[in-house]
């Protein structure tokens, strides 16, 4: 924590003007909870005078108490306290008060890791990695919507304007105007995502009217590539807000067009700094490779609902809808849910294309890695490479709907082995919440259907 200290001091007497300082706690569902804290107190921060309550990370999507759990009321809902990340942290460049945003993590008063905090989970995954020798190399792309600031008359998502005050309405995949009308928005999403330590790279326009992927540098830190994420998400939120639009990270905002995905760029480095999956030649994955690839398709149903969180995930998962709803691999195919683009060199690697955009890329790096191991610790075998469009197997099927997602997680064994028994509890727990939630909604569509017909 005294990296933090120094840290601190050192943006402090560059950004004098900063005021308050946004203490930003991911919970379960990535929605972003905290504090301010202002900057004339910065110096709390590396002391761990930071608490904030367990109960925060397992809110449902409504900010409810999961009271099932437990966290509130069998155990009193004590304070962790809340540490800095070094490098996720800067001035937040789109506020128009001075403000600094500060990632955070959380121990027990103790000083054991919480429980409850999706980052500890990912570093729990990662220290078994460390302890067999192994850092992963992750690169995260995220796609996501820009839409109107407003709704249109029924409260739907519309897409934002475009070149010459016209509505976006078609597919835009790569085109470099549609990416011009929206630069200086895109610019300073980038300029934003660097202040606060996420490497912002590339950005090209995708499938969807107003649909945008932005993509990470590789890091040698899966807990790092995940901050980047998280970072990056609140920049372009914030940039968005600015220039008077939303940024949509949900799933499947439009029925009738691509869904946004998140996808992570993998590797593995051993403890002599060699690409364990470098097959030597571009013809055929090397036998680690197979192996990894092996455990995440043998997990990938158990997994399903860290990719899919969400009612609206499962819109995206469906057969022809440019995202993985089969449990399958391949070679330069993006059919698939396990891409392995390159098999050579240091940039032999999985490409994992599951999870939504609406996915907490800490839970989702879990589910990925731990799966990883699993394949490795078996030398568990993927079968032969899906070529083309993925047709149904026996052992392919994903869960399709929410219930059967959640049911899946409860049920296995490999997710309380690596997400840890209570953390697997608790979030099972305010899934089912969230789907009973919704569930009692009756919709538009189900009114325009039956309300006169039956």
């Amino acid at each position: 924590m005294n990296m933090f200290a120094a840290r601190a001091a050192a943006f402090m007497a560059e950004n004098p003007d900063v005021e308050i300082v946004e203490l930003v706690f991911p919970d379960m569902n990535a929605v972003m909870r905290g504090k301010w804290l202002p900057a004339r107190q910065i110096e709390k921060l590396a002391k761990g005078s930071v608490r904030m309550p367990m109960s925060t990370y397992n809110l449902d999507i409504a900010s409810e108490d999961v009271v099932a759990a437990g966290i509130a009321v069998d155990i009193g809902d004590p304070d962790g306290v809340g540490w800095p990340i070094p490098h996720a942290f800067g001035r937040c460049l789109w506020a128009e008060r001075p403000t600094a945003v500060a990632l955070m993590t959380m121990t027990e008063p103790g000083g054991a890791p919480c429980v409850y905090d999706p980052r500890q989970v990912l570093a729990r995954v990662n220290d078994r990695l460390k302890a067999k020798g192994l850092t992963a190399v992750v690169a995260p792309e995220l796609e996501f919507y820009l839409v109107d600031g407003e709704t249109d008359d029924f409260g739907h998502a519309r897409p934002p304007l475009g070149v010459g005050g016209d509505r976006l309405e078609a597919s835009q995949v790569y085109m470099l105007d549609v990416k011009s009308a929206f630069s200086g928005l895109l610019a300073e999403i980038d300029a934003a995502a660097i202040a606060l330590g996420a490497p912002a790279e590339a950005a090209t326009a995708e499938f969807g009217p107003g649909q945008f992927e932005i993509n990470l540098a590789h890091v040698e830190d899966p807990l790092a590539a995940a901050d980047h994420a998280i970072m990056l998400r609140r920049a372009i939120r914030g940039v968005a807000r600015k220039h008077g639009v939303d940024a949509c990270f949900m799933a499947k905002p439009y029925g009738d067009q691509s869904g946004s995905g998140q996808h992570f760029h993998v590797s593995l480095i051993d403890a002599d700094g060699r690409c364990v999956f470098d097959s030597g030649e571009m013809a055929a994955p090397n036998a680690a490779m197979r192996a990894a690839v092996g455990g995440l398709l043998e997990t990938m149903a158990d997994a399903t609902l860290l990719f899919a969180p969400h009612l609206n995930s499962y819109r995206r998962l469906r057969p022809h809808s440019y995202a993985p709803w089969l449990a399958t691999w391949g070679l330069d195919n993006r059919n698939v849910a396990v891409r392995c683009p390159a098999l050579a060199g240091r940039a032999a690697r999985i490409e994992h294309r599951v999870a939504g955009a609406d996915a907490n890329p800490y839970l989702a790096l879990a589910g990925i890695l731990g799966g990883v191991l699993r394949g490795l610790e078996t030398a568990a075998d993927p079968g032969e490479p899906t070529e083309g469009e993925a047709q149904p197997q026996a052992r392919s099927a994903l869960p399709t709907t929410w219930p059967s997602a959640i049911e899946a997680f409860e049920s296995s064994d490999f997710i309380r082995d690596t997400l840890g028994a209570e953390f697997a509890r608790v979030f099972a727990m305010m899934k089912r919440q969230e789907m009973e939630r919704l569930l009692e909604r009756v919709t538009d569509v189900e009114y325009d259907t039956y309300l006169r017909t039956i």
